[in-house]
């Protein structure tokens, strides 16, 4: 699929704002808070089904209470309407006249979103390198976002049971179900996308810095977790979890672990190496969601290249010359 035009009404700065994309890549310049995010944020919003950045309301033109994207692919229409519709405030998506009031996840498209703050995923914390897999995951397997929901909304409802010291085992019983099912499923898919991640990243990270440096990644646990094991630690850490209020197993707790030269890469590797990991981690991103679902994604690039020395610019070009790259910086990139 290739986006052809983007027409945007009330979307953060921008009054109207339409876009031709007749070039690839499709570069769009301008001054910091010029309004260059807020374009690939609806590319986004209409590919995908939310922002990147924030609610609804948060998108709106500031004084205003609605937006609208339209987004013109060789393929569909994407339209989508946000505002008051009778009392409530409601998003709708409209592709080729009919009308959803969430983007059915077959006509979602993969997109491959690259910005700066990725270039801390290795010095951040582990949700930002839990949230980097689970939105890979999510492009390519219809059922991970809902099971990644309700882990989430029965995780909500034991820690508020956990608040109450005087809560017993039977009644924590059932959200311990629900949550080693859902737990096991997710732990098992992350597993397989660390170790695709390990299988190339030491090759692509040489191919970008010509050097004999290693990289591996890791997911925090190695070995197979099964429901049962899981419902069994939610067992065993009953005291813990009363005393302290709050789950303290589960695969919200795990991590990404990256390895440069047998290293810590977050002790051992200095800002341009890093860079050149999560490059890495990039490409191999696009190219597993490409062999998983079967589609190329749309490269959206968020002035990234202000971070990026002109060795890792080509290679980034280079890497995605096959994909629609859509790219924002603050001046003209060669």
């Amino acid at each position: 699929m290739r986006i052809i035009r983007l027409t945007v009404q009330n979307i953060r700065v921008h009054d109207t704002k339409t876009l031709d994309f007749v070039t690839n890549p499709t570069l769009i310049t301008g001054a910091n808070g010029s309004g260059k995010t807020s374009l690939i944020e609806a590319i986004y919003i209409a590919l995908r089904g939310k922002s990147f950045r924030g609610s609804d309301l948060a998108v709106c033109r500031y004084g205003t209470d609605f937006y609208r994207i339209m987004l013109e692919t060789d393929i569909f229409t994407y339209r989508v309407q946000y505002g008051t519709v009778g009392a409530r405030k409601t998003r709708q998506f409209i592709i080729d006249d009919k009308k959803y009031a969430r983007l059915p996840y077959k006509l979602k498209y993969p997109i491959v979103l690259f910005e700066p703050e990725d270039l801390r995923i290795i010095n951040g914390s582990p949700q930002r390198r839990r949230q980097l897999v689970d939105t890979l995951i999510q492009q390519y397997d219809p059922h991970y976002s809902s099971q990644l929901s309700r882990y989430e909304r029965a995780l909500q409802q034991r820690n508020k049971l956990l608040k109450d010291p005087s809560v017993t085992r039977d009644v924590l019983f059932p959200w311990d179900v629900l949550l080693s099912d859902y737990g096991a499923a997710i732990i098992a898919k992350r597993q397989a996308v660390a170790a695709i991640f390990h299988e190339r990243i030491t090759a692509l990270y040489r191919q970008i810095a010509h050097n004999d440096d290693s990289v591996s990644i890791a997911y925090s646990h190695n070995d197979t977790v099964t429901s049962q094991q899981l419902l069994r630690q939610y067992e065993e850490k009953f005291d813990y979890d009363r005393a302290a209020g709050a789950t303290s197993a589960g695969p919200h707790r795990h991590d990404i672990h990256i390895i440069f030269n047998h290293v810590p890469a977050i002790q051992a590797a200095s800002r341009g190496e890093c860079r050149t990991i999560v490059l890495a981690m990039k490409f191999i991103e696009a190219e597993y969601i490409e062999q998983q679902s079967g589609m190329p994604p749309i490269i959206l690039l968020d002035d990234v290249f202000g971070e990026l020395d002109e060795q890792r610019q080509h290679a980034l070009l280079a890497e995605f010359r096959e994909n629609q790259v859509v790219m924002t910086s603050t001046v003209d990139v060669h």
